[in-house]
């Protein structure tokens, strides 16, 4: 590979996510007169098994006189109209959005976003450790390898909801995804109650 291709590659990867929809947006930042010596991506979302491997984290790697968190939270991309399953509701059933459906929908999730990265961040500063949060929309898969390399994170730890093999061949696990994806150490601390 020639040193124009890596550069060529990055260009049609932040290309497609642009088409995609893809934002990004910083929510929280206490990190101005601080100079980490490893930047910590953690992805978090509402899910118990993201709250696991965030307390993990904080218990068991993160050093509050040296490290910077970064909190991540990657939003749905909605389109409208589309048919569609709201994201915050689990509950199977298809709807279709009008355009100000959509933007009360995409609003709600950007309020839920960063309200889930705020909540974080108060535990962060609470113990002393300096954090900022970015809010992204997208596909999490994507978004997070992209931010973790645009950060230049030293390791990313992100939950995982223990999916088999089959599922995972289907659906497709962002953690897999991240672990094969990222160029940093990726940790997926093991939830003790999913593991018996």
């Amino acid at each position: 590979m020639t040193e124009s291709q890596p550069q060529q590659q990055q260009q049609q990867q932040q290309q497609h996510r642009e088409e995609a929809g893809s934002i990004q947006e910083e929510v929280h930042n206490d990190t101005q007169d601080h100079v980490p010596h490893r930047i910590i991506a953690i992805a978090v979302d509402q899910s118990s098994f993201s709250e696991h491997a965030f307390e993990w984290a904080v218990k068991n790697f993160i050093n509050p006189s040296t490290d910077q968190v970064v909190l991540l939270n990657v939003r749905p991309y909605v389109t409208a109209p589309v048919l569609y399953a709201a994201p915050m509701m689990d509950l199977g059933v298809d709807f279709m959005l009008t355009p100000d459906e959509y933007s009360k929908l995409d609003e709600a999730n950007k309020t839920f976003s960063h309200n889930l990265i705020r909540k974080y961040a108060q535990t962060l500063i609470k113990k002393n450790i300096k954090c900022k949060g970015v809010a992204l929309r997208g596909d999490p898969r994507e978004e997070i390898v992209y931010k973790v390399h645009d950060l230049k994170a030293d390791a990313l730890i992100i939950g995982s909801r223990g999916m088999g093999l089959l599922k995972r061949t289907f659906v497709g696990s962002v953690s897999d995804y991240c672990v094969h994806h990222c160029h940093c150490t990726v940790i997926i601390p093991r939830d003790p109650e999913t593991s018996k």
